[in-house]
């Protein structure tokens, strides 16, 4: 449960890496979202660290996309298999994009804040960790259209962030297969 629950946590942070372009676009354009449309391979290498097991995952993620109104929805395929549905939107009162990230099999569904620069995507959230909390973040940094660096970390005071995993992700279709 917790390798899906990491998975899917993994792949909507990956969906999030679509607003790379916002700043240079619209900033009510969810559009923005389109450009992780397609299938991905991944390739995450994590390290030993106080919320991280040092392993390797490889994984291919297929995103098959549709954009309805003021929102940019995409189901989420992990190694053939539907496992999330992704809803992206644009909150033009509070100026600022978010996603809901629906797992199969899930009780609630967390709302996530989506932080977008000119290079970069963060995916921030926290943790409860025995009663204190952790900030964590996933950084996502597209290198080409197709080509996409990954990075999580963590931080006890939201200050200094320590690396658990990187990787990268390669665009092998356009379309999800």
């Amino acid at each position: 449960m917790i390798r899906f629950a990491r998975a899917t946590c993994v792949a909507a942070a990956m969906l999030v890496a679509a607003l790379a372009s916002a700043a240079d676009k619209d900033a009510g354009d969810v559009d923005t979202f389109a450009r992780y449309a397609g299938t991905w391979k991944m390739q995450l290498n994590y390290v030993e660290s106080a919320h991280s097991k040092a392993r390797v995952e490889s994984m291919t993620v297929a995103n098959d996309c549709w954009r309805s109104d003021f929102f940019y929805v995409c189901n989420q395929i992990i190694d053939g298999k539907s496992r999330a549905l992704i809803v992206f939107f644009y909150d033009p009162i509070a100026k600022r994009y978010g996603s809901y990230p629906i797992a199969v099999g899930a009780d609630t569904v967390h709302p996530a804040t989506v932080v977008v620069d000119e290079k970069s995507i963060t995916f921030p959230y926290d943790i409860q960790d025995n009663g204190k909390t952790v900030h964590m973040r996933i950084v996502n940094t597209f290198t080409t259209q197709d080509t996409l660096d990954f990075k999580q970390e963590y931080s006890e005071d939201g200050q200094k962030w320590v690396t658990m995993a990187n990787g990268v992700e390669h665009r092998v279709s356009p379309k999800a297969k």
